[in-house]
């Protein structure tokens, strides 16, 4: 009867490591996938479709003045879908977006600091936006956005292209920024 016992106790021990051992193991190989995808700087995704693209969670600091590209500035939600559907858009032409400019995307919804920047930098370009996404290309700002609306999508990529055409690229974050001394 005791070596019966014994011999439960054993499988039972044997089958607990078991799970342990496979729950560590799901949990390294989850925490890998995650740190991968949100490096710095970059607009992920994991299928060449973007369904999982991602805005990099970036902060005034990364800001840099750029006189060879047209700064794109996005203010945009963690777990707003429609900001979502806007990296989505960003990823499917990054290598047309790539060559003409540089995305700098804020996060708002939970960094106080990007919320502070959106807030006074709108209120120097004379506007109180409402919601996220707001994003200010050269001159121009839009405020929402649609994946339906190709009117939208269409005067994102012009604007991109007029404003890197320019000799002197607009930058309005730099304008508020000098207004600030």
């Amino acid at each position: 009867m005791q070596n019966k016992s014994n011999k439960h106790t054993i499988i039972l021990i044997v089958s607990v490591v078991t799970l342990l051992l496979l729950s560590m193991m799901i949990y390294v190989s989850n925490t890998l996938s995650q740190s991968t995808s949100t490096k710095k700087g970059h607009t992920n995704t994991t299928s060449s479709q973007g369904s999982n693209a991602e805005f990099a969670k970036m902060t005034e600091s990364d800001i840099k003045s750029s006189e060879d590209k047209v700064n794109i500035y996005i203010f945009w939600g963690d777990g707003c879908p429609h900001c979502k559907h806007l990296a989505e858009f960003f990823n499917q032409h990054r290598s047309e977006v790539e060559k003409m400019a540089n995305l700098y995307t804020l996060e708002v919804w939970k960094n106080s600091d990007n919320l502070t920047l959106m807030k006074n930098f709108s209120k120097f370009l004379g506007e109180t936006p409402k919601g996220v996404p707001y994003f200010i290309i050269g001159n121009k700002t839009f405020s929402g956005y649609s994946e339906s609306d190709t009117k939208t999508q269409k005067q994102i990529l012009e604007t991109i292209k007029t404003e890197s055409q320019k000799s002197t690229k607009t930058d309005k974050y730099q304008e508020y920024k000098k207004s600030l001394n």
